[in-house]
This record gives C-alpha cells, structure tokens and sequence, in this order.
C-alpha cells in the first residue's frame, strides 16, 4: 500500500485549486491588497499559479514550482515587500476563512494551518 501525499491528502488539485483561488480574492479585498500586484484576485494572476505551485510542491503533490521558478527562497522573495506583524496576521485571517469554507478534510486544517502560520511568520520583515 503507497502512502499518499499532504497535497492528496488534502484533496489535491481539486480542493486545493479552489481554495487558494478563494484565499486571494480575499486577500485583494483585504487591507493588505497593495501589497500584492493589480488583479491579484483574479483565478489565473501570476500571484495565484505561484502560489498553487508552491504549495503542490511543498506538500508533495505534482512539482510544478521548482521547474518554473527554482528553488523557492520564500524569504528572499518576499524582502521587497514591507511584511509586518499585521500583514501577517491579515494574510493568516485570509487563509484561515478560505480553509474554513473550503473542501479539505476538517480533520487536517488545523495541521495545514499551522505549518502555513510558520511560513507566513517567517516572512516578517518590519518591526
């Protein structure tokens, strides 16, 4: 018996496309919107195939980032942006509704959300 991935465990494409699709419409109605480029919210911005790539790699599904983009280096990406405690709390509260309402297993948010509140966490670059 094959062990699945976080990303199948979490409903792979299907739940996970929709759910970050969610998570930036959020995002660019969200106070920290100008942080992000124009039409962030938008299905197919820049932001979100980042970001579903990523995440399909990070978690194990199909590797589409590292192909795309190379090695993440999330941190040195992100120094251009002015990332506070605030921002990162606002960007949580985003992801955190769009999990809420999403189709993922309840039973594996909180882990999902944990490990992404440590990323979002160490994106902090102002005081």
């Amino acid at each position: 018996m094959s062990e699945s991935s976080l990303w199948d465990q979490f409903g792979g494409d299907a739940v996970m496309a929709p759910l970050l699709a969610d998570f930036y419409q959020r995002v660019a109605a969200s106070p920290i919107a100008p942080l992000f480029p124009p039409g962030v919210g938008a299905p197919d911005s820049e932001t979100y195939r980042k970001q579903f790539a990523f995440q399909s790699d990070f978690w194990g599904g199909p590797v589409r980032y590292a192909p795309w983009r190379g090695h993440p280096r999330m941190r040195a990406r992100h120094l251009p942006f002015p990332i506070d405690q605030a921002a990162a709390d606002t960007w949580m509260a985003c992801m955190s509704a769009a999990v809420e309402v999403s189709a993922m297993p309840v039973h594996l948010r909180e882990d999902y959300l944990r490990q992404i509140r440590n990323i979002a966490q160490a994106m902090i670059n102002q005081p």
